[in-house]
């Protein structure tokens, strides 16, 4: 059988699940990073959206408010009990879809999706080039992939390597490398910011 190599992460994870950074509704520093999101996506009313990575639900839960009713958010984790913390966040919401697993794993369907959100869970992909095609098959012609953090990626590199756990060797490449991965996939990169704001890398599929 093939050993899972989210094994130690899911442990780190579900640990974490109650930690101010996964947990915390978002303070007013946090929404105005948000802000440059929405900013560069504009209305996403009626889309259907995949957020690998959604943890508890914080941006899930922004996102099945600005899709409205007849958008949908695909939200997925590895951690069984962020999506336990997320399912009680978004209970009754009729336009979410929550489930428990690595993206890369899960049938996403071709050309399924208008908008791909991958907030602060990039660094974790166990394989990132694997990730990245399978996302871009998921994606729409001319659909759009966002990679965003709250911090820049210095600075979540440094944080990950002195956890001294299961994330410590999750970094953030080079830009150099991601722009590379992105085209090998299909991408063409239309933005790329790492400043204080945070870190924000915007493509764009064919």
């Amino acid at each position: 059988m093939r050993e899972d190599p989210y094994r130690e992460k899911i442990g780190y994870f579900d640990a974490h699940v109650a930690a101010p950074w996964s947990a915390q509704e978002y303070g007013p520093a946090e929404w105005k990073k948000l802000e440059r999101l929405f900013r560069y996506t504009g209305s996403i009313e009626g889309l259907k959206v995949l957020e690998p990575g959604c943890g508890t639900g914080r941006l899930t839960e922004i996102l099945s408010q600005r899709l409205g009713p007849s958008g949908r958010v695909v939200a997925l984790d590895i951690s069984p009990k962020m999506i336990e913390a997320a399912r009680t966040r978004l209970a009754g919401r009729g336009n979410v879809e929550l489930h428990l697993g690595a993206v890369e794993d899960f049938p996403l369907g071709k050309g399924a999706f208008d908008l791909i959100l991958c907030h602060q869970v990039f660094p974790h992909f166990h394989d990132k080039k694997k990730v990245l095609k399978h996302l871009a098959s998921a994606l729409r012609s001319r659909g759009k992939l966002i990679v965003f953090h709250f911090i820049p990626g210095v600075r979540i590199n440094d944080r990950h390597r002195k956890a001294g756990t299961a994330v410590e060797g999750d970094l953030m490449p080079p830009f150099k490398v991601m722009k590379q991965m992105f085209q090998e996939a299909g991408f063409r990169v239309d933005l790329f910011l790492d400043d204080e704001e945070g870190y924000f890398l915007a493509a764009c599929k064919g």
